[in-house]
Protein backbone atom coordinates (compact mmCIF):
# COMPACT_ATOMS: atom_id res chain seq x y z
CA UNK A 1 0.00 0.00 0.00
CA UNK A 2 2.85 2.33 0.90
CA UNK A 3 4.59 1.50 -2.36
CA UNK A 4 1.42 2.28 -4.27
CA UNK A 5 1.15 5.70 -2.59
CA UNK A 6 4.82 6.42 -3.28
CA UNK A 7 4.38 5.43 -6.91
CA UNK A 8 1.32 7.63 -7.25
CA UNK A 9 3.13 10.59 -5.70
CA UNK A 10 6.15 9.99 -7.93
CA UNK A 11 3.95 9.88 -11.03
CA UNK A 12 2.12 13.03 -9.97
CA UNK A 13 5.44 14.77 -9.35
CA UNK A 14 6.79 13.74 -12.75
CA UNK A 15 3.62 14.93 -14.51
CA UNK A 16 3.71 18.25 -12.67
CA UNK A 17 7.40 18.70 -13.48
CA UNK A 18 6.74 17.98 -17.15
CA UNK A 19 3.81 20.40 -17.31
CA UNK A 20 5.77 23.18 -15.61
CA UNK A 21 8.82 22.56 -17.81
CA UNK A 22 6.72 22.50 -21.00
CA UNK A 23 4.97 25.74 -20.03
CA UNK A 24 8.23 27.49 -19.14
CA UNK A 25 9.82 26.35 -22.38
CA UNK A 26 7.13 27.90 -24.56
CA UNK A 27 7.10 31.08 -22.52
CA UNK A 28 10.87 31.28 -23.07
CA UNK A 29 10.15 31.12 -26.83
CA UNK A 30 8.01 34.28 -26.50
CA UNK A 31 4.83 32.41 -27.42
CA UNK A 32 1.80 34.64 -26.83
CA UNK A 33 -1.11 33.36 -24.75
CA UNK A 34 -3.93 32.38 -27.08
CA UNK A 35 -7.26 30.57 -27.01
CA UNK A 36 -8.52 27.65 -29.06
CA UNK A 37 -11.00 28.83 -31.67
CA UNK A 38 -12.81 25.50 -31.69
CA UNK A 39 -16.41 24.33 -32.07
CA UNK A 40 -17.25 25.13 -28.46
CA UNK A 41 -15.92 28.68 -28.57
CA UNK A 42 -17.92 29.34 -31.73
CA UNK A 43 -21.05 27.76 -30.18
CA UNK A 44 -20.68 29.85 -27.01
CA UNK A 45 -20.45 32.96 -29.17
CA UNK A 46 -23.40 31.84 -31.31
CA UNK A 47 -25.55 31.86 -28.15
CA UNK A 48 -25.04 35.63 -27.86
CA UNK A 49 -26.69 36.61 -31.15
CA UNK A 50 -30.04 37.33 -29.47
CA UNK A 51 -28.33 40.17 -27.60
CA UNK A 52 -27.47 41.93 -30.86
CA UNK A 53 -28.45 45.60 -31.20
CA UNK A 54 -27.62 48.33 -33.75
CA UNK A 55 -24.53 49.10 -31.66
CA UNK A 56 -23.70 45.45 -31.06
CA UNK A 57 -23.73 43.79 -34.49
CA UNK A 58 -23.09 40.16 -35.27
CA UNK A 59 -20.06 39.76 -37.54
CA UNK A 60 -19.93 36.92 -40.05
CA UNK A 61 -17.36 36.32 -42.75
CA UNK A 62 -13.84 35.01 -43.01
CA UNK A 63 -10.52 35.84 -41.36
CA UNK A 64 -10.44 39.45 -42.56
CA UNK A 65 -13.38 40.23 -40.32
CA UNK A 66 -11.60 38.56 -37.39
CA UNK A 67 -8.35 40.47 -37.94
CA UNK A 68 -9.62 43.82 -39.21
CA UNK A 69 -12.46 44.73 -36.83
CA UNK A 70 -11.02 45.33 -33.38
CA UNK A 71 -13.65 44.34 -30.84
CA UNK A 72 -12.14 46.19 -27.89
CA UNK A 73 -11.93 49.43 -29.87
CA UNK A 74 -15.57 49.03 -30.93
CA UNK A 75 -16.55 48.56 -27.28
CA UNK A 76 -14.58 51.63 -26.17
CA UNK A 77 -16.43 53.79 -28.69
CA UNK A 78 -20.02 52.47 -28.55
CA UNK A 79 -20.05 50.61 -25.22
CA UNK A 80 -20.61 47.07 -26.52
CA UNK A 81 -18.48 44.49 -28.33
CA UNK A 82 -19.68 42.99 -31.60
CA UNK A 83 -20.45 39.26 -31.61
CA UNK A 84 -17.73 37.64 -33.72
CA UNK A 85 -18.94 34.58 -35.65
CA UNK A 86 -16.55 34.78 -38.60
CA UNK A 87 -14.47 31.72 -39.50
CA UNK A 88 -11.04 31.62 -41.10
CA UNK A 89 -11.00 30.54 -44.72
CA UNK A 90 -14.75 30.11 -45.05
CA UNK A 91 -17.70 31.54 -46.88
CA UNK A 92 -20.18 33.28 -44.56
CA UNK A 93 -23.17 32.07 -46.55
CA UNK A 94 -23.95 28.97 -44.44
CA UNK A 95 -23.95 31.16 -41.31
CA UNK A 96 -26.10 33.75 -43.07
CA UNK A 97 -28.57 31.00 -43.98
CA UNK A 98 -28.57 29.78 -40.39
CA UNK A 99 -29.32 33.26 -39.02
CA UNK A 100 -31.96 33.83 -41.66
CA UNK A 101 -33.70 30.61 -40.61
CA UNK A 102 -33.51 31.47 -36.90
CA UNK A 103 -36.90 33.02 -36.05
CA UNK A 104 -35.50 34.62 -32.91
CA UNK A 105 -32.66 36.55 -34.55
CA UNK A 106 -33.66 40.18 -35.08
CA UNK A 107 -30.29 41.86 -34.68
CA UNK A 108 -27.85 43.78 -36.83
CA UNK A 109 -25.60 41.73 -39.09
CA UNK A 110 -22.38 42.84 -40.80
CA UNK A 111 -21.35 40.39 -43.52
CA UNK A 112 -17.70 40.41 -44.58
CA UNK A 113 -17.42 39.79 -48.33
CA UNK A 114 -14.13 38.23 -49.43
CA UNK A 115 -15.17 37.46 -52.99
CA UNK A 116 -13.22 34.28 -53.57
CA UNK A 117 -14.89 32.77 -50.51
CA UNK A 118 -18.30 34.41 -50.58
CA UNK A 119 -18.95 33.51 -54.22
CA UNK A 120 -17.69 29.93 -53.96
CA UNK A 121 -20.11 27.20 -55.17
CA UNK A 122 -22.53 25.57 -52.74
CA UNK A 123 -20.97 22.75 -50.69
CA UNK A 124 -17.49 23.58 -51.98
CA UNK A 125 -14.42 23.56 -49.74
CA UNK A 126 -14.82 27.18 -48.48
CA UNK A 127 -18.23 26.25 -47.07
CA UNK A 128 -17.28 23.02 -45.28
CA UNK A 129 -16.06 24.47 -41.99
CA UNK A 130 -18.97 26.90 -41.72
CA UNK A 131 -21.45 24.13 -42.47
CA UNK A 132 -19.83 21.92 -39.83
CA UNK A 133 -20.04 24.62 -37.15
CA UNK A 134 -23.65 25.45 -38.01
CA UNK A 135 -24.66 21.79 -37.85
CA UNK A 136 -22.75 21.22 -34.61
CA UNK A 137 -24.30 24.14 -32.71
CA UNK A 138 -27.75 22.60 -32.00
CA UNK A 139 -26.00 19.47 -30.71
CA UNK A 140 -23.56 21.26 -28.40
CA UNK A 141 -23.93 18.92 -25.44
CA UNK A 142 -23.86 19.73 -21.74
CA UNK A 143 -20.65 17.75 -21.34
CA UNK A 144 -19.02 19.80 -24.14
CA UNK A 145 -20.21 23.00 -22.52
CA UNK A 146 -18.79 21.96 -19.14
CA UNK A 147 -15.50 20.98 -20.79
CA UNK A 148 -15.39 24.34 -22.55
CA UNK A 149 -15.80 26.39 -19.37
CA UNK A 150 -13.16 24.33 -17.57
CA UNK A 151 -10.80 24.70 -20.54
CA UNK A 152 -11.50 28.42 -20.57
CA UNK A 153 -10.08 28.78 -17.07
CA UNK A 154 -6.98 26.77 -17.97
CA UNK A 155 -6.37 28.42 -21.35
CA UNK A 156 -6.33 31.82 -19.67
CA UNK A 157 -3.27 30.72 -17.70
CA UNK A 158 -1.34 28.15 -19.74
CA UNK A 159 0.36 28.96 -23.03
CA UNK A 160 0.92 25.36 -24.12
CA UNK A 161 -2.83 24.63 -24.37
CA UNK A 162 -2.96 26.51 -27.68
CA UNK A 163 -4.00 23.60 -29.89
CA UNK A 164 -3.91 25.65 -33.09
CA UNK A 165 -0.14 26.14 -32.80
CA UNK A 166 1.27 23.82 -30.13
CA UNK A 167 -0.61 20.54 -30.48
CA UNK A 168 0.83 17.40 -32.06
CA UNK A 169 -1.41 17.92 -35.07
CA UNK A 170 -0.07 21.46 -35.51
CA UNK A 171 3.51 20.21 -35.42
CA UNK A 172 2.76 17.45 -37.93
CA UNK A 173 1.30 19.99 -40.35
CA UNK A 174 4.57 21.92 -40.24
CA UNK A 175 6.72 18.95 -41.29
CA UNK A 176 8.62 19.88 -44.48
CA UNK A 177 6.73 17.48 -46.74
CA UNK A 178 6.51 18.83 -50.30
CA UNK A 179 3.23 18.80 -52.17
CA UNK A 180 2.82 16.00 -54.69
CA UNK A 181 2.28 17.07 -58.31
CA UNK A 182 -1.28 18.29 -58.62
CA UNK A 183 -1.95 17.94 -54.88
CA UNK A 184 -2.06 20.49 -52.07
CA UNK A 185 -1.82 19.57 -48.41
CA UNK A 186 -3.50 22.77 -47.28
CA UNK A 187 -2.17 26.11 -46.00
CA UNK A 188 0.34 26.08 -43.15
CA UNK A 189 0.86 29.38 -41.36
CA UNK A 190 3.67 30.34 -38.98
CA UNK A 191 2.40 30.30 -35.40
CA UNK A 192 3.34 33.97 -35.04
CA UNK A 193 0.74 34.93 -37.65
CA UNK A 194 -2.35 34.59 -35.46
CA UNK A 195 -3.28 34.59 -31.81
CA UNK A 196 -6.94 34.36 -30.80
CA UNK A 197 -8.55 36.12 -27.84
CA UNK A 198 -11.48 34.77 -25.75
CA UNK A 199 -13.99 36.76 -27.85
CA UNK A 200 -12.56 35.25 -31.08
CA UNK A 201 -10.55 38.31 -32.10
CA UNK A 202 -7.53 37.38 -34.24
CA UNK A 203 -4.33 39.40 -34.11
CA UNK A 204 -0.85 39.18 -35.60
CA UNK A 205 1.92 38.95 -33.02
CA UNK A 206 4.67 41.52 -32.61
CA UNK A 207 7.14 38.86 -33.74
CA UNK A 208 5.26 38.45 -37.01
CA UNK A 209 5.10 42.20 -37.64
CA UNK A 210 8.84 42.53 -37.02
CA UNK A 211 9.90 39.68 -39.32
CA UNK A 212 9.51 40.07 -43.08
CA UNK A 213 10.54 36.43 -43.51
CA UNK A 214 7.41 35.34 -41.64
CA UNK A 215 5.30 37.78 -43.64
CA UNK A 216 6.74 36.36 -46.87
CA UNK A 217 5.86 32.84 -45.67
CA UNK A 218 2.20 33.86 -45.49
CA UNK A 219 2.40 35.59 -48.86
CA UNK A 220 3.72 32.31 -50.28
CA UNK A 221 0.76 30.51 -48.73
CA UNK A 222 -1.59 32.76 -50.72
CA UNK A 223 0.43 32.11 -53.88
CA UNK A 224 0.30 28.35 -53.26
CA UNK A 225 -3.45 28.45 -52.66
CA UNK A 226 -3.90 30.20 -55.99
CA UNK A 227 -1.58 27.71 -57.67
CA UNK A 228 -2.96 24.46 -56.27
CA UNK A 229 -6.58 25.50 -55.63
CA UNK A 230 -7.47 27.58 -58.67
CA UNK A 231 -10.45 29.82 -58.09
CA UNK A 232 -13.40 29.35 -60.44
CA UNK A 233 -15.71 32.32 -59.92
CA UNK A 234 -19.38 31.44 -59.96
CA UNK A 235 -21.08 32.63 -63.14
CA UNK A 236 -24.43 32.31 -64.85
CA UNK A 237 -27.02 30.13 -63.12
CA UNK A 238 -24.57 29.24 -60.33
CA UNK A 239 -24.01 32.90 -59.45
CA UNK A 240 -27.73 33.62 -59.66
CA UNK A 241 -28.44 30.77 -57.23
CA UNK A 242 -25.94 32.27 -54.77
CA UNK A 243 -27.53 35.71 -55.08
CA UNK A 244 -31.05 34.31 -54.68
CA UNK A 245 -30.11 32.33 -51.56
CA UNK A 246 -28.40 35.40 -50.09
CA UNK A 247 -31.43 37.57 -50.82
CA UNK A 248 -33.74 35.04 -49.19
CA UNK A 249 -31.72 35.10 -45.95
CA UNK A 250 -31.42 38.88 -45.95
CA UNK A 251 -35.17 39.24 -46.51
CA UNK A 252 -35.90 36.84 -43.65
CA UNK A 253 -33.81 38.88 -41.24
CA UNK A 254 -35.32 42.17 -42.40
CA UNK A 255 -38.86 40.82 -42.10
CA UNK A 256 -38.23 40.34 -38.39
CA UNK A 257 -36.87 43.86 -37.96
CA UNK A 258 -33.18 43.04 -38.31
CA UNK A 259 -30.58 44.84 -40.41
CA UNK A 260 -27.93 43.54 -42.81
CA UNK A 261 -24.85 45.40 -44.08
CA UNK A 262 -22.25 44.01 -46.47
CA UNK A 263 -18.64 45.03 -45.86
CA UNK A 264 -15.57 44.75 -48.09
CA UNK A 265 -12.41 45.04 -45.97
CA UNK A 266 -8.93 46.01 -47.28
CA UNK A 267 -6.48 43.89 -49.23
CA UNK A 268 -3.53 44.87 -51.41
CA UNK A 269 -0.53 43.64 -53.38
CA UNK A 270 -0.74 40.46 -55.42
CA UNK A 271 -3.89 39.42 -53.54
CA UNK A 272 -5.75 42.56 -54.57
CA UNK A 273 -4.64 42.23 -58.18
CA UNK A 274 -5.94 38.65 -58.32
CA UNK A 275 -9.26 39.64 -56.71
CA UNK A 276 -9.81 42.42 -59.23
CA UNK A 277 -9.04 40.11 -62.13
CA UNK A 278 -11.22 37.22 -60.95
CA UNK A 279 -14.05 39.10 -59.30
CA UNK A 280 -14.63 42.45 -61.03
CA UNK A 281 -16.53 44.72 -58.71
CA UNK A 282 -19.36 45.47 -61.15
CA UNK A 283 -20.07 41.78 -61.73
CA UNK A 284 -19.95 40.61 -58.12
CA UNK A 285 -20.05 43.28 -55.39
CA UNK A 286 -22.33 45.69 -57.26
CA UNK A 287 -24.60 42.89 -58.36
CA UNK A 288 -24.78 41.53 -54.80
CA UNK A 289 -26.01 44.88 -53.47
CA UNK A 290 -28.45 45.41 -56.32
CA UNK A 291 -29.89 41.90 -56.19
CA UNK A 292 -30.39 41.92 -52.43
CA UNK A 293 -31.30 45.64 -52.21
CA UNK A 294 -28.80 45.91 -49.38
CA UNK A 295 -26.39 48.63 -48.26
CA UNK A 296 -22.69 47.90 -48.62
CA UNK A 297 -19.45 49.50 -47.44
CA UNK A 298 -16.53 49.06 -49.86
CA UNK A 299 -13.21 50.11 -48.37
CA UNK A 300 -11.99 51.80 -51.56
CA UNK A 301 -14.95 54.21 -51.50
CA UNK A 302 -13.80 55.85 -48.26
CA UNK A 303 -10.43 57.63 -47.91
CA UNK A 304 -10.40 56.79 -44.20
CA UNK A 305 -10.83 53.06 -44.93
CA UNK A 306 -8.47 52.66 -47.91
CA UNK A 307 -5.32 54.11 -46.34
CA UNK A 308 -4.00 50.79 -45.00
CA UNK A 309 -1.36 48.32 -46.13
CA UNK A 310 -1.67 44.64 -45.24
CA UNK A 311 1.64 43.08 -44.08
CA UNK A 312 0.87 39.87 -46.01
CA UNK A 313 -1.57 41.33 -48.60
CA UNK A 314 -4.78 40.19 -46.89
CA UNK A 315 -5.18 41.25 -43.23
CA UNK A 316 -4.56 44.35 -41.15
CA UNK A 317 -1.92 44.63 -38.45
CA UNK A 318 -3.37 45.13 -34.93
CA UNK A 319 -2.69 48.87 -34.76
CA UNK A 320 -4.20 49.41 -38.20
CA UNK A 321 -7.22 47.32 -37.17
CA UNK A 322 -7.77 49.74 -34.30
CA UNK A 323 -7.65 52.73 -36.65
CA UNK A 324 -9.78 50.95 -39.26
CA UNK A 325 -12.41 50.20 -36.61
CA UNK A 326 -12.37 53.78 -35.36
CA UNK A 327 -12.94 54.98 -38.93
CA UNK A 328 -15.52 52.30 -39.75
CA UNK A 329 -17.93 53.01 -36.90
CA UNK A 330 -18.98 56.49 -38.18
CA UNK A 331 -19.68 54.89 -41.57
CA UNK A 332 -21.75 52.08 -40.07
CA UNK A 333 -23.75 54.19 -37.59
CA UNK A 334 -26.09 55.92 -40.10
CA UNK A 335 -26.87 52.55 -41.68
CA UNK A 336 -28.13 51.00 -38.43
CA UNK A 337 -30.53 53.71 -37.32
Amino acid sequence: MLLTKQTALLCAGLVLAFVVSWELYWRSQNVVLGYNDDDSRWAATRQLIYQSTPTRPVLIGSSRSKFDIDLETWEQIVGQKPIQLSLNGTSPRPVLTDLGNDPNFRGTLIVDVTEMLFFSPDRSFPEKEALRRVHHYPHWSLSEQASFWISEMLESRLVFLDEMNLSLGAFLKKLPIPNRPGAFGGPVFPREFEVVSPDRQSRMTLAFLADTTLQNEVKQVWVDVGKYVPMKPAVGAELLAILNATKRSVDQIRARGGRVIFLRTPSDGVMRQAEKALFPREKYWNRLLTHTQTTGIYFEDYPELRQFTCPEWSHLAPQDAITFTQNLIPVVRPLTR
